[in-house]
């Protein structure tokens, strides 16, 4: 199955609720059910794209503040104990990072591209290897840029919270 990364909207008036679970999995799925808030879903490729973006690996060693690694895992962690991955952006950095990728081309990233030098820093997913995948691989992380574009325009433009979970 491997490790995927979620992305949902959080209204402000339920991230206390959120903050104060004794259950963090169930309570977020509520508010999702409850709120029908927006999710973005970008599967395994999170590593990937935080990898082109910012040329390190979000697993070992992702740079701190900088907005370019929040957008993939997030700034603030709910729980650094928990084994599960949760994190939160807030409402203004929410806005900051919306701000950044309108200004990104993201064609200028995919011309450096290299799929040997992602199985040289052990980027997540391991499938590096597949050189014929090479376009398709190249098309999904575009997708998955524009998917989680959209995603953080339309929550900073509601004003709110961003959960990101990777299980």
């Amino acid at each position: 199955m491997g490790m995927c990364a979620i992305y949902q909207e959080i209204k402000q008036e339920d991230f206390k609720k959120l903050l104060e679970s004794d259950n963090f999995f169930e309570t977020i799925e509520e508010l999702e059910e409850k709120d029908g808030t927006a999710l973005c879903d970008i599967d395994k490729m999170w590593d990937a794209l935080h990898f082109l973006l910012n040329g390190l690996s979000a697993i070992y060693g992702a740079p701190e503040d900088n907005l370019l690694s929040e957008f993939i895992i997030g700034s603030e962690s709910f729980n650094d104990e928990a084994e599960e991955f949760a994190r939160y952006i807030p409402t203004e950095k929410v806005i900051e990072i919306a701000k950044k990728l309108n200004e990104i081309n993201f064609q200028d990233y995919l011309k450096i591209f290299d799929m040997t030098n992602f199985s040289e820093n052990g980027i997540y997913p391991d499938i590096w290897e597949y050189d014929e995948e090479r376009e398709e691989i190249m098309e999904e992380l575009s997708e998955h840029f524009e998917t989680l574009k959209e995603f953080y325009n339309k929550v900073a433009k509601n004003k709110n919270i961003v959960v990101v979970t990777i299980c």
